[in-house]
């Protein structure tokens, strides 16, 4: 990943849009005797957890019994459980219900909070009733939603008073930015512009930085400018590892791999598909790929990763095999996010080596739309797409020009990523190309107004126009579309110029003025004689000049000039009104359209005639 520039000194005016479509859920059905069920799209934040009771989902006044969550003789007894639904724009509530002799002030309430402290309720129930129940609960959108049963009035009978609760459900829907089905949150490539969310992040660190084979903690403290990323592979590891962030483990327990090495407290990890061990995770993959990747997106979901032999070809998903979900973690906005990775102590050899990956949500040219959802990453009138490099593969064409990679948003498969430029269709997919950085500078072209180092912006080398020579398309202030897109300029946006025909964009090839080898000289002749100027360069255009008195004015070939854009600037039959005439010439090359070089200056002299008359004879005479 490759670190973009951030300038934001423009004035700005952008025009939003969101769009909504797809939807998750969070849901337990109570169908197997554990607080820790996740029967819907996505898990839940915590496992159901009870106070002032058992804790235990087999006993006690609160536990599940006939796959339904059942309260009985409820004095101070709750549960709650929570969700993280950061990055969703709205949500409801919804379970069926039935109570049992819940008479006069003995009531049940379901209640709501977004910070898990303060609760609203939101429903109450009593009597000897069922039905459904539906809430929308957007209101409470946040990392730490949660939901909570609580009795509502008087301490109930310990006999007959019960209320049941069964497939409790949030249902959320989520941004979907390009509308192909795959919300943002699990959409590899959420503007169809052929390049990965995590290519467009800015990157705070990139570092293989656990190398030591000692048991112990390795830390690196990473600045974040806004949400985070981490990405975390270790190419090899001993049998355990936890990760810290900001003093919240991943994972409640130590994430433990290798069969019969669970220490108290741990839990396995293991395939999510068959529930098998990864082999051997110490040995490193012979296909290149980490044995384990750990990713946490920027809404602090955590998702783990494994290759099950050393010669797999593909990443699987892994959970804890009690089914105990991932922590949440919360990222530091304009601060330090500090990782500490931490090797247990075990059988066999200790150790580990990898590398971590952690970058930031960034905007790149400051134009309110993240890269990630821009289709021109740095305002140079170029698509993100066509410099990205991601057109010169087959089968990817955007024939319309509107900056979306075409057919992207029914052929992104089901992680949003074009499947013509992935090796799989699954969230960890890996792009089948690399996105261009003409001047390998670190930049990727799509963020970089430079792309090849010239000092000559990609806007104007494109042929397009920047009215104040800042890199950016148009004049000031910039205004742009809800993708990103500048729409105060007067052009932009079609093929950028090639003028040396070479087939790569003037913008990509690193151009120069012209060098001069052989500067013009002085020369001399006669009226109605022929003569030339010439200049030996690295020129690819020539425009010759001669000076008027007053000013520099361009040459054309007609009358006594021709040749007055080549090398050679020829002048025939010239009259004494040309006499002691000074010559120039332009030098430019067609890739580099931001300089030219001027030459010396050359002096035209013509010959003088003189005539000598002796009596009867007349003698014509060259002057000296």
């Amino acid at each position: 990943m490759k670190k973009p520039h951030n300038k934001l000194y423009f004035a700005l005016a952008v025009l939003f849009s969101i769009t909504v479509s797809a939807q998750e859920t969070f849901s337990d059905t109570f169908s197997a005797l554990s607080y820790s069920n996740n029967n819907g799209s996505r898990s839940w934040a915590s496992n159901w957890l009870e106070y002032n009771d058992t804790n235990t989902p087999d006993d006690g006044r609160i536990q599940i019994q006939g796959s339904r969550l059942r309260f009985s003789g409820l004095s101070s007894q709750y549960i709650t459980r929570t969700t993280n639904l950061n990055f969703y724009v709205t949500a409801s509530l919804s379970f069926d219900w039935e109570t049992s002799s819940l008479d006069g002030a003995e009531t049940m309430a379901v209640q709501i909070s977004s910070d898990g402290s303060s609760f609203t309720t939101i429903g109450t129930f009593s009597g000897n009733n069922s039905g459904s129940f539906s809430q929308d609960i957007s209101a409470y959108i946040s990392n730490n939603t949660t939901v909570r049963f609580i009795k509502n009035g008087i301490t109930w009978d310990q006999g007959n008073d019960r209320f049941y609760a069964d497939n409790v459900t949030i249902s959320a829907t989520y941004l979907d930015s390009d509308n192909d089905g795959i919300g943002d949150l699990v959409d590899l490539d959420d503007d169809n512009d052929g390049i990965t969310d995590e290519e467009e992040y800015c990157t705070t660190v990139s570092a293989s930085f656990l190398t030591s084979a000692d048991v112990g903690e390795r830390s690196v403290v990473v600045n974040h400018t806004d949400t985070g990323y981490l990405r975390l592979d270790f190419s090899s590891m001993d049998n355990s590892f936890q990760l810290d962030i900001n003093g919240t483990t991943v994972h409640p327990s130590v994430l433990e791999f290798e069969n019969g090495a669970l220490d108290s407290g741990d839990e396995y990890f293991l395939f999510q598909s068959d529930g098998s061990f990864i082999n051997s995770p110490w040995v490193a993959n012979s296909n290149g790929l980490p044995r384990l990747r750990l990713v946490i997106d920027e809404s602090g979901q955590v998702n783990l990763y494994g290759t099950r032999t050393t010669s797999s070809t593909s990443l699987e998903l892994m959970e804890a095999q009690g089914g105990t979900p991932f922590n949440f973690i919360t990222w530091v906005p304009g601060n330090n996010n500090t990782f500490t990775v931490t090797n247990q102590a075990g059988p066999g050899p200790e150790g580990f080596t990898g590398d971590l990956f952690a970058s930031a949500v960034c905007d790149t040219d400051g134009d309110g739309i993240q890269n990630e959802l821009d289709l021109d990453s740095d305002n140079d009138g170029i698509f993100d797409i066509v410099e990205s490099g991601v057109l010169n593969l087959g089968g990817v064409a955007d024939s319309n020009n509107d900056g979306v990679i075409d057919g992207a948003t029914s052929g992104s498969g089901s992680n949003g990523l074009y499947n013509n430029i992935e090796d799989n269709d699954t969230e960890y997919a890996i792009p089948t190309y690399s996105v261009l950085d003409s001047d390998a500078d670190g930049t990727y072209d799509p963020y970089s107004t430079d792309s090849d180092g010239d000092i000559c912006n990609d806007v104007v080398e494109s042929g397009f126009t920047d009215n104040n020579d800042d890199g950016y398309l148009g004049p000031l202030p910039i205004t742009v579309d809800s993708n990103g897109v500048v729409t105060s300029g007067s052009d932009g946006y079609t093929t950028p110029a090639d003028n040396d025909s070479n087939t790569t964009y003037d913008y990509r090839e690193a151009g120069t003025v012209p060098s001069i080898s052989s500067q013009p000289a002085n020369v001399t002749t006669c009226p109605g004689c022929s003569t030339t100027i010439s200049v030996s360069s690295t020129a690819d255009q020539f425009q010759w000049q001669v000076f008027n008195g007053g000013s520099w004015t361009d040459l054309a070939d007609a009358g006594i000039y021709s040749g007055t854009h080549t090398g050679t600037l020829s002048i025939t039959n010239p009259t004494p009104t040309e006499d002691n005439n000074q010559y120039r010439v332009i030098l430019t090359n067609n890739s580099y359209v931001c300089g030219n070089t001027l030459s010396n200056t050359a002096t035209l002299t013509l010959e003088v005639n003189t005539v000598v008359t002796n009596r009867r004879i007349t003698y014509r005479v060259n002057k000296n």
